[in-house]
């Protein structure tokens, strides 16, 4: 009961402690793992050594391989606190990334070993027997896998970290390999042998499973996977307060993990002066580094909404959004010449495929039935992300 009314606190401490030293956290939870992990897979060992059990000493080194992962969160979080340096201007904090696909290539390499091992126990099985009191002290070890599973899922939702969730998912893992050793082992006991062969052969494949998708959801960050669609709005957000705004867009999100490169384009009217519009885009960019740590820059995009044909060109152009979604990316719209002659100029954000440079060209012929005589101009922006391109 003490504890569950101090948790709260506890939680707070985590969460201060993780704004300031991001390190600090990460050792702690690496301490613990490697402490609970070593006890798990001592005992695991044990009676998987004394009953000669594939499936246990499998099970047994999965666990061992935590500690290993531990280290390398430990050692993660260390080289990831460092402060940006003259070869490194955006930190370090992508390393904690780097760690995650280290300990997942480790942990598939031994998923390998033991899918070879097993498929052997299943060629050539061995009668196995565990003891009531073996199974017991066994089952008891998933227990402490899910307790240690949900203590870093717990530090890692509460300072925002991939790499400490990912190790939830690793401890996580380890406690359903453990409910399936303990029956390919009952099934062993009732008579059928080669059960343990086919429990390691799961265990295996489920190891290698959780590696691959390990790999998976730390490489994307690493490959430039996009923002959370939430600090897309917060940026928006920040850029729309102001009411001399008149549109965002092309916003640009490099996550290095503990800082942020954000870019956007903001458009304003093309009366404004120079000095005023730098003025606006500076104080956008202050809030939004306020927000995010790191570096905010922001383009100034001149729109002259003025025009006499300005809003029936625009509604023009939202009429071929059913027809060619991509279109709903159209920005930057200029209306240049006299009422009679002009040219319209516009971006959009788009693949250069093949078939979508035939859509733009229908689209500008389109547009030039309905406007005879006029210039059409479109720009091709590469697709950004929270845009339909």
């Amino acid at each position: 009961m003490m504890l569950l009314k101090r948790l709260p606190d506890f939680r707070e401490w985590i969460r201060e402690t993780g704004e300031h030293d991001r390190e600090k956290v990460g050792l702690l939870e690496g301490i613990v793992s490697i402490v609970v992990n070593v006890l798990i897979a001592g005992v695991k060992f044990f009676y998987g050594i004394a009953f000669h059990s594939i499936s246990l000493i499998a099970d047994g080194v999965h666990s061992l391989s935590d500690v290993i992962s531990s280290i390398v969160v430990i050692v993660g979080f260390k080289i990831s606190s460092r402060p940006p340096d003259e070869d490194h201007p955006f930190g370090h904090g992508r390393m904690e990334l780097i760690a995650s696909v280290i300990v997942a290539t480790l942990l598939f390499v031994v998923g390998l070993e033991f899918l070879r091992d097993s498929i052997g126990k299943i060629l050539k099985p061995e009668v196995t027997e565990l003891s009531v009191l073996g199974i017991v002290i066994v089952g008891t070890t998933l227990f402490l896998k899910e307790g240690l599973a949900r203590f870093s899922f717990f530090l890692g939702r509460t300072i925002n970290s991939s790499v400490l969730i990912a190790d939830g998912h690793h401890h996580r893992s380890d406690a359903i390999s453990t409910v399936l050793v303990l029956v390919s082992l009952g099934f062993v006991q009732a008579g059928w042998p080669r059960a343990d062969g086919i429990g390691g052969l799961i265990v295996s494949i489920f190891i290698m499973g959780t590696a691959i998708g390990l790999i998976r959801e730390s490489a994307s960050p690493l490959m430039g996977q996009n923002p959370a669609p939430e600090l897309i709005d917060r940026v928006k957000e920040i850029t729309l307060t102001h009411k001399e705004v008149i549109g965002v867009h092309d916003i640009v999100v490099h996550d290095f993990r503990s800082i942020y490169n954000i870019s956007l384009h903001m458009e304003v009217d093309h009366a404004m002066s120079l000095c005023h519009a730098h003025d606006i885009s500076d104080a956008i960019e202050t809030e939004i580094q306020q927000s995010f740590p790191g570096w905010a820059i922001v383009h100034v995009d001149p729109v002259n909404r003025t025009h006499p044909k300005y809003a029936v060109v625009t509604a023009a152009i939202k009429g071929f959004i059913n027809d060619y979604p991509f279109m709903a990316t159209t920005h930057d719209i200029r209306i240049v010449g006299s009422d009679e002659r002009f040219n319209i100029v516009m971006d959009i954000n788009s693949v250069k495929t093949p078939e979508r440079l035939n859509q733009i060209e229908d689209i500008r012929r389109q547009l030039n039935r309905l406007f005879p005589g006029s210039g059409i101009v479109v720009n091709i922006d590469p697709p950004v992300f929270g845009l339909k391109g």
